[in-house]
């Protein structure tokens, strides 16, 4: 089965890395959520948040720069497939700061970078 793409801002990304995208979905409780006198959990739960750990294959200074350029904006759309419904959704999401790991800078137009990796966190 092929991997559904990851879009950023409405772009579709690289292809990442087999195994390189994780999805979290954190669970927001309200500020008075805590353990009670007999030892049970008392709270709301206000909202289930996405997390996605994305890794990429070596790339290209083009699409490095691709990446690069989505994940700077503040705030920006992601779509990708949600595991729990198995369809595809957008979120507003902001990024963590990113790492370019320098494989080569050798004739330019070749593999540059390897494990580009970002943190996107659902805003």
């Amino acid at each position: 089965m092929a991997q559904q793409p990851l879009i950023i801002g409405g772009i579709t990304m690289p292809s990442l890395k087999k195994g390189g995208l994780t999805i979290t979905k954190e669970k927001v409780w309200s500020g008075n959520t805590g353990r009670a006198a007999d030892g049970n959990v008392i709270g709301d739960l206000v909202a289930i948040k996405y997390k996605l750990q994305c890794e990429w294959p070596p790339l290209s200074r083009a699409d490095t720069a691709k990446i690069d350029q989505a994940v700077s904006p503040a705030f920006f759309n992601v779509t990708f497939l949600d595991p729990g419904s198995n369809t595809r959704i957008t979120r507003t999401f902001y990024a963590g700061t990113p790492t370019y790991p320098v494989y080569t800078y050798v004739n330019g137009n070749g593999i540059t970078y390897n494990g580009v990796k970002v943190d996107l966190v659902e805003k």
